[in-house]
């Protein structure tokens, strides 16, 4: 079962599930309902993302972006990448929708500003999340780039199959997220089918001591 901030990962890969589309355009026979229900029907005020300010270090930015995740604040989370994710988001018609956590906790360590890239850092995180029947814990390590607004995502590295090497997911190419995501999930996919289809083991007789 896909939990947390995997589905998340893998969900951000898609563009879908956790993204939603925009809408289309709205049918020409609507246009004819009265002004009154036509007023009533509009959408609320779109939320103000939280501002931060261009001083920010990468590791406060990472901080604020988690806790939009973990609140389910998709205008903060989307405020916080970078102007090329959010330029292929747009050309893909993604919106960003993120399902809030409150069951996850995190830690986030110092940044690592790229020695060779000035404009460039790595900030290494821990996500938990913790359930009825057990915590499940996720080292990711965040791709920030310095623009004129500050420090933005860029993209994430994670274990998306147990036992697999890191994946890098770039959030400024959806087309390579999404062949990543396919790969990810036929692996998940393939034990558990696996598992469905072992014969089950006989039922056993009942001890004699225990036989009525």
């Amino acid at each position: 079962m896909q939990r947390g901030m995997l589905a998340l990962a893998l969900t951000i890969a898609a563009g879908l599930a956790g993204c939603s589309s925009k809408s289309t355009s709205t049918p020409a026979v609507q246009a004819t309902q009265p002004t009154a229900t036509a007023q009533a029907a509009q959408p609320a005020p779109k939320p103000q993302p939280i501002a931060v300010p261009a001083s920010a270090s990468p590791d406060q930015v990472v901080t604020v972006f988690l806790n939009a995740l973990r609140s389910g604040d998709s205008a903060t989370t989307e405020s916080l990448l970078t102007a090329k994710a959010k330029e292929e988001l747009s050309k893909q018609e993604i919106l960003v929708d993120v399902q809030s956590a409150p069951n996850a906790t995190y830690q986030v360590q110092a940044a690592e500003v790229l020695p060779d890239n000035p404009n460039g850092a790595h900030v290494r995180s821990q996500w938990t999340e913790k359930y009825d029947d057990g915590t499940v814990e996720y080292e990711i390590v965040w791709v920030l780039r310095k623009q004129n607004e500050g420090w933005r995502m860029a993209g994430m590295a994670m274990q998306l199959v147990p036992g697999q090497d890191l994946q890098f997911l770039n959030f400024e190419d959806p087309a390579d997220m999404l062949k990543k995501k396919e790969e990810a999930m036929a692996a998940l996919q393939a034990p558990a089918a696996q598992t469905a289809q072992q014969p089950k083991a006989p039922a056993q007789a009942a001890p004699a001591a225990l036989e009525r």
